[in-house]
């Protein structure tokens, strides 16, 4: 799991990827637990934070662009 610090130090195209994976992952435990495979039921709630922590630095970094086009 990720920390805060650590996610806003990743470059935009490493977030991407990292969201990616972590929706695969996402993915899978719905799978394991629909099956009833899963064991750790934590992950599913800290996968669903860590993708809500990237989408957040991903929406703020594009706000911060767009802000800086229109004072151009």
């Amino acid at each position: 799991m990720l920390k805060c610090y650590q996610i806003k130090e990743m470059t935009t195209e490493d977030l991407k990827n990292t969201l990616h994976d972590s929706v695969a992952a996402l993915e899978n435990y719905r799978f394991q637990h629909s099956s009833g495979q899963l064991e750790n039921y934590k992950g599913i709630t800290n996968t669903k934070r860590e993708i809500a922590r990237i989408k957040t630095v991903l929406r703020e970094r594009e706000s911060e662009t767009h802000k800086k086009n229109l004072k151009k």
